[in-house]
């Protein structure tokens, strides 16, 4: 009996693809931090935290199986790496401690909604596990306790945000392109679609 919640060929390559991809931005934003962290200080970082957790989201978003977060963002990370990441052991741990914070707030609904609430949670789990693990990697003790806070505060917001909502914004709009219809998200906007045209028709 075939495993609906295996993933196929097609979604292994889509997931891989959009990692890779997501792996090379991730390494490029590391230098846009710094030019952000060098003028708003650190809260600043936090602002653009919400970025390195879209691959996972997206992913998920249109695929919507389990499993498909945390392994997402280790392509990512392993990618990073390849290309040149200079902290290889750092970016594998943080990309699974990311990936399973945003695994986990889907697994919370049992992988049955995908909605942005649910998106905007994984978000901000995968920044808070994030911001938990380069505190206990390098500690905060150079920051004061109302700096550490904002920097928690600015990291949950861009994970709802830049993560959360990003991610849907991003998927939404290729799947009115078409490119999405064999998957998850783009046979649930098609099946929409055909019920709100069947609506008009009777109404």
């Amino acid at each position: 009996m075939k495993n609906k919640k295996a993933l196929n060929l097609r979604e292994i390559v889509v997931m891989a693809s959009i990692s890779v991809v997501f792996g090379v931005l991730y390494l490029l934003w590391i230098f846009f931090g710094q030019f952000i962290q060098g003028i708003l200080g650190p809260v600043g970082w936090g602002l653009l935290t919400g970025f390195w957790i879209m691959a996972p989201i997206l992913c998920a978003y249109i695929i919507q199986k389990p499993g498909v977060a945390l392994t997402a963002e280790l392509i990512a990370a392993g990618t990073e790496i390849l290309v040149g990441s200079v902290n290889a052991g750092v970016v594998l741990i943080l990309g699974f401690t990311q990936g399973l914070g945003a695994e986990i707030a889907f697994a919370l609904f049992f992988y049955r909604s995908y909605r942005l609430p649910v998106l905007m949670l994984a978000g901000m789990l995968g920044t808070f596990a994030s911001f938990l693990t380069t505190y206990f990697l390098y500690g905060y003790s150079q920051y004061s306790p109302l700096i550490t806070g904002l920097m928690l505060g600015t990291m949950l917001i861009s994970g709802a945000l830049l993560a959360g909502w990003g991610s849907k914004n991003i998927a939404d709009a290729l799947t009115k392109t078409g490119v999405l219809d064999n998957f998850a998200l783009g046979k649930i906007r098609r099946t929409q679609r055909m019920k709100k045209d069947a609506i008009s028709e009777h109404g």
